[in-house]
């Protein structure tokens, strides 16, 4: 077999392999999100709310006096990932809780926080 096909085909059974951890994730996602569909009971709602309220009121405490925030900060206070973190503090902003004024960073590692690791091979 020429180096050519070999590679075509390597790539092709990469390409494959890469397809079904996708499709398979997908359905996983699926699954889950049907799951929590069906138990989304009133009690579990209210549930979900206080809790939402309760890392709300703690994220937005780190305002209180104005000035500069370290998403680690309140990762590590609420137990959020920074990510989660990033997306209450834009909610509450929303919502008139806190007001963002500005915001810093720096170049990041260049992989998706949101992607499993199974995917990524």
């Amino acid at each position: 077999m020429k180096k050519g096909k070999k590679s075509r085909k390597a790539r092709l059974d990469r390409l494959a392999s890469s397809l079904e951890l996708v499709s398979a994730r997908m359905m996983e996602t699926a699954v889950v999100y049907s799951q929590l569909a069906s138990s989304h009971t009133p009690q579990m709602r209210e549930l979900f709310e206080t809790w939402l309220a309760c890392m709300s009121d703690e994220a937005a405490r780190f305002f209180d006096d104005g000035g500069e925030v370290d998403l680690a900060d309140i990762s590590e206070a609420t137990g959020l990932s920074r990510e989660s973190v990033f997306s209450l503090l834009v909610a509450l902003d929303r919502r008139g809780d806190i007001m963002i004024r500005s915001v810093a960073g720096e170049k990041g590692s260049g992989g998706n926080s949101e992607i499993c690791d199974c995917i990524k091979e």
